[in-house]
């Protein structure tokens, strides 16, 4: 008897912005057979895009000449499930680096043999970051993971001491360290700085030599007076002059009066009761 919950989903329409109606008969895979929809066939998709065939061979040539062994045919993940191409791979770099493979079909064997070969990609110089999990491989999830794990053991197998095989990836770089005396301490410490110097050796206190004047605006150009007295002797002020060049202490003088309005003339206060009080009492 069928399950009803089945056939509900493989009559259902499944729609995404852009995309095409699909039901699950029809829904993209992965390389398990697994439906993949939304977020996970996305992630698939742009792994699917980093992908590289060219590194994928250059891996599997560089297997194949540390080891000795020709991989066995198939997908690059069906030949290095088992873990044992790998284990091989880093006991050829360093003997011993990993503890011998098992060789039986036993899952959680194999799988103990891809994180027995990450241990050892760790030990000789592998960065944590560049390592692949153990069901990254064995599930098949990111074959793309797994080339950058193997070139980046590639590159650090270069620097392992009696290592003399084939190389892949970049070669690592040396530390070049410099040893300083104290008297070249000292008088880099006298010295001027880099920020205190012209790119041609100019040092700051002569690079005003070579600053352009020529397009500056001088805002203070209106301003009358001597600019190094500047409200010490009352001629001007920080607002400056006026327009015809009398000093800001006396502008006051030149304002017109005549038509100012007194707003308390009609307010009759302390002073007008008082000035009563000494009429009445003479």
């Amino acid at each position: 008897k069928k399950n009803p919950l089945c056939s509900v989903l493989n009559s259902c329409k499944m729609s995404r912005s852009g995309g095409t109606f699909t039901d699950l008969k029809n829904a993209q895979t992965d390389a398990n057979g697994t439906p993949l929809y939304g977020i996970d066939k996305e992630l698939a998709e742009k792994a699917a895009s980093k992908y590289d065939p060219a590194l994928e061979a250059d891996c599997r040539s560089w297997l194949e000449a540390v080891t000795g062994t020709a991989l066995p045919e198939g997908t690059l993940h069906e030949a290095l499930k088992s873990g044992v191409v790998l284990c091989n791979a880093v006991n050829a770099i360093k003997p011993g680096v990993c503890k011998a493979p098992f060789t039986g079909s036993m899952a959680f064997k194999q799988m103990e043999n891809i994180a027995n070969f990450s241990t050892a990609c760790e030990s000789l110089g592998v960065p944590k970051f560049s390592l692949f999990q153990t069901v990254t491989l064995y599930e098949n999830k990111d074959m793309g993971a797994v080339l950058l794990t193997l070139q980046a053991l590639g590159s650090a197998a270069q620097k392992v001491p009696g290592y003399s095989g084939p190389a892949l990836g970049a070669k690592p770089s040396d530390a070049n360290v410099r040893q300083f005396t104290p008297e070249q301490l000292a008088a880099g410490k006298a010295s001027q700085t880099f920020v205190g110097r012209g790119s041609t050796g100019t040092s700051g206190s002569t690079m005003g030599a070579h600053v352009d004047n020529s397009r500056n605006i001088n805002k203070m150009q209106h301003v009358v007076g001597e600019m190094g007295n500047l409200g010490i002797d009352g001629t001007i002020s920080a607002i400056g002059a006026g327009s015809h060049g009398t000093p800001g202490s006396k502008m006051g003088a030149n304002i017109d009066h005549s038509k100012d309005i007194d707003k308390l003339a009609q307010v009759a206060g302390a002073e007008v009761r008082a000035s009563k009080e000494v009429k009445e009492s003479s």
